[in-house]
């Protein structure tokens, strides 16, 4: 039967397409960049999880704030976004409330 080996052969294609899908994102990987930290959330965010984590963090509380009524957004807070570099002195005040 050719059957038999076509089937074998598309099970095996197919886990191995599987696994290759659970590939880790490049921000899984990296260190946060700041060397220093006003809030002890985002700090221990970064310490246990990097960027990924500290990311996820900033997503929960742009939800937070736009379920409240607030439109914020990573540009609210962040003039860059490959830097992370903040807009100005009320951002850490605005965030603060969120997390």
């Amino acid at each position: 039967m050719r059957t038999r080996p076509l089937l074998i052969t598309s099970l095996a294609l197919a886990l191995c397409a599987g696994l290759g899908a659970s590939s880790v994102h490049a921000d899984d990987l990296k260190p946060c960049t700041a060397k220093s930290f006003k809030l002890k959330q985002v700090e221990a965010a970064c310490k246990t999880g990097g960027l990924a984590a500290a990311k996820k963090m900033m997503k929960v509380a742009t939800k937070k704030a736009k379920a409240a009524g607030e439109d914020m957004k990573c540009k609210t807070c962040h003039t860059e976004l490959k830097t992370f570099a903040l807009t100005g002195p009320d951002t850490v005040a605005s965030l603060k409330k969120w997390l």
